[in-house]
C-alpha cells in the first residue's frame, strides 16, 4: 500500500500521523489528529509528544461560513498593517481567530482544549451537512475569543504549509475536515532528525509521511477525479 494511502487510513482509525512539510519550507514535522478524536489524553500526549502550539484546522471557506477571517486580514482592516509581515517561508498564514469553549475552566488545561476542538469539530460537521445557520448559531453561542485554541484556515492551491497538507491528507482519507496538528519540537534546541521522528513514528503505531508524497497523491487521485 502506498505510504500516503497508509497515512490516511490511519488518520481515519483514529492514529496520529507525522507530517513532513519539507526542507524547501519550514522543515518541520507536526503530529496531526481527526479533531473528533481528541481527548484530554490525546492533548496530553501531543504536549508531551510534540511541544509546540496545539492548533485545529479547517478550510478557509468555512471560515468564511462562519464569518470569521484570517488573522493578518483582520489586522489590516485595523489599521495595523505594520504588523503584518511575511514569515521565512514566504506566504500568509493561516491563523484567524482564537477561541474557547464557554463550558471550559480556563481554557488551557487538557481537558479544556479538547472539548474546544470536539467542540469545533462539531460544527464543521454541520456545516459538511449543509446546516449552515445552525452552524453559525452554534459557533457564536458556544465559543468565546480570544481563547486558547487557534483557528487554522487552509487554503488548498494558494498555500503548501501543514495546514493545507493536512486537509489534503483527510480529503484523501474522506474523513472530515477538522483537525488538530502541533509542531513536534524534540528536547533540543533544533527539531528532531528524521532517523529520531521515524522511530517516534514506529512507537505510536503510525507512520511519517512527507508533504510532497501527499501533495503528489491528492493531485494525482483527488484533484484530477
Amino acid at each position: 500500500m502506498d505510504i500516503v494511502e497508509v497515512a490516511a487510513r490511519k488518520l481515519a482509525d483514529g492514529y496520529p500521523v507525522l507530517l513532513h512539510d519539507g526542507v524547501d519550507r519550514e522543515n518541520e514535522v507536526d503530529i496531526v489528529y481527526r479533531a473528533d478524536v481528541v481527548t484530554p489524553d490525546v492533548v496530553r500526549n501531543i504536549r508531551r509528544i510534540a511541544g509546540g502550539l496545539l492548533c485545529f484546522v479547517t478550510r478557509y471557506e468555512f471560515g468564511k461560513i462562519l464569518g470569521i477571517e484570517l488573522q493578518s486580514r483582520l489586522l489590516r482592516k485595523l489599521a495595523l498593517d505594520k504588523l503584518v509581515k511575511l514569515p521565512s517561508y514566504g506566504d500568509e498564514p493561516a491563523f484567524s481567530l482564537w477561541v474557547n469553549h464557554v463550558k471550559v475552566r480556563t481554557g488551557i488545561r487538557d481537558v479544556d482544549r479538547s472539548l474546544t476542538v470536539r467542540e469545533l469539530a462539531k460544527i464543521v460537521s454541520l456545516i459538511e451537512k449543509g446546516h449552515l445557520e445552525e452552524a453559525c448559531r452554534k459557533f457564536y453561542s458556544d465559543f468565546y475569543s480570544p481563547g486558547h485554541v487557534p483557528i487554522l484556515l487552509g487554503r488548498i492551491g494558494e498555500r503548501r504549509g501543514h495546514t493545507e497538507l493536512s486537509l489534503m491528507l483527510a480529503e484523501i482519507a474522506e474523513i472530515s475536515p477538522a483537525l488538530v496538528i502541533c509542531e513536534i519540537l524534540g528536547d533540543s534546541t533544533d527539531v528532531p532528525t528524521m532517523d529520531e521522528l521515524k522511530r517516534l513514528a514506529d512507537k505510536l503505531n503510525t507512520v511519517l509521511v512527507s508533504g510532497l508524497e501527499v501533495e503528489k497523491y491528492y493531485v494525482k487521485n483527488v484533484v484530477k477525479k
